[in-house]
């Protein structure tokens, strides 16, 4: 009588891991992605689940729900405009001058490059109150630096005294008014000049610098 052959055992396998790297930060950038391909009304986490290659369950393990994911996002670009800030104040060292005028060219041109991102940062359609501390914290350091550019300027006698607050949102406020206008392809039907980015950008800050300026 032939003996029965003993059933082969299974090898174990290792649980495969939830999901490699930063899910929280990878669901940011497929999120932010997915916002520029299209609008914030058709975003998803449902859509940004898919892009990351995760169920469609996962995002809200680490968003509650559009609004919060829509914070994150937001916060990202606020981040990105403060590292924008900085390399604008290191690339002129004791020049605030030409801090400010760099600052405003970075400030538009990532506003081009992520106009969607750029609608959602100051269109109101998160609220402004502590709902989101990081979103908060991130905007009052992208503001921050453009206070330090016009603090330094005004230390040096470049700018005039006042409060500095308010100079920084006149300023703000000029940069801001333009970058709208070229996100809205208003500008070539409005101009009888060619829109030149850093020529225009620089024209504009120019003007506004005159305002700025010490007696």
């Amino acid at each position: 009588m032939t003996a029965q052959t003993k059933p082969k055992k299974m090898k174990q396998q290792a649980p495969k891991p939830y999901h490699h790297g930063d899910l929280h930060q990878q669901i940011l950038c497929a999120a932010s992605e997915l916002l520029e391909e299209n609008n914030i009304s058709s975003l998803s986490l449902r859509a940004v689940a898919k892009k990351v290659g995760v169920s469609h369950t996962a995002p809200y393990r680490h968003f509650k729900d559009k609004e919060s994911l829509l914070a994150g996002i937001a916060g990202l670009g606020f981040d990105e405009l403060t590292a924008q800030m900085t390399e604008a104040v290191e690339s002129h060292p004791d020049n605030p001058v030409a801090q400010l005028q760099e600052a405003g060219h970075r400030y538009v041109q990532l506003a081009l490059n992520c106009p969607q991102c750029t609608q959602l940062m100051f269109s109101g359609i998160l609220p402004c109150d502590d709902t989101y501390p990081d979103l908060s914290a991130s905007g009052d350091a992208a503001f921050n630096g453009l206070k330090m550019i016009i603090e330094k300027g005004q230390a040096l006698g470049v700018f005039k005294a006042g409060d500095l607050e308010l100079l920084a949102l006149s300023a703000w406020s000029g940069i801001h008014g333009l970058t709208l206008l070229l996100i809205s392809g208003s500008l070539p039907d409005i101009l009888t000049m060619s829109v030149d980015i850093r020529p225009l950008t620089s024209a504009i800050t120019t003007t506004m610098l005159e305002g700025l300026k010490a007696s």
